[in-house]
């Protein structure tokens, strides 16, 4: 049973992809910010040399080191982790759209209504085999208009 409608597609996972990654992400950050291994341990709650030894993979960090460094860096030292199971980092409250395509969506609901219209009537007979696409573009339109609103009420 190896059909991917059954199991999907997979990423391969292994442990020390994991470790390398992460040795990857914490000496990438050391370097950019100019940091030491004193100020890479701090962030994560952690002793230098113990920092240290997440980034030359001979240690692998636990889920609470891992929040911290989530919670100092975010998604520049989340998502090359994250991404080896195939995820992201996405801020609380944060509006993601990029999954579903707005102008796709759209564009191929547009036809469809026009036909629909060109006559004058409107009628839910001929909006029902549309019915999908409609509630796609209305979560779509509805989260515009929260951004929108959002927007205004911080200015």
């Amino acid at each position: 049973m190896s059909a991917p409608h059954f199991h999907g597609t997979r990423r391969t996972f292994t442990a020390s992809g994991a470790v390398d990654a992460q040795n990857a992400v914490l000496t990438a950050i050391k370097t950019e910010d100019g940091a030491t291994w004193i100020d890479i341990g701090r962030v994560l709650g952690k002793s230098d040399d113990r920092a240290a030894a997440y980034a030359n993979t001979s240690a692998a960090i636990d889920l609470p080191t891992f929040l911290a460094g989530c919670h100092e860096w975010g998604g520049r030292f989340a998502d090359p982790l994250l991404g080896l199971v195939g995820g992201r980092w996405a801020d609380a409250g944060a509006v993601c759209t990029g999954d579903d395509k707005a102008a796709l969506t759209l564009a191929t609901l547009l036809p469809a209504i026009m036909a629909i219209e060109a006559d004058g009537i409107t009628e839910a007979a001929e909006l029902a085999p549309h019915e999908t696409l409609i509630r796609r573009v209305h979560v779509l339109t509805s989260i515009w208009l929260e951004m929108i609103a959002a927007e205004r009420g911080a200015a």
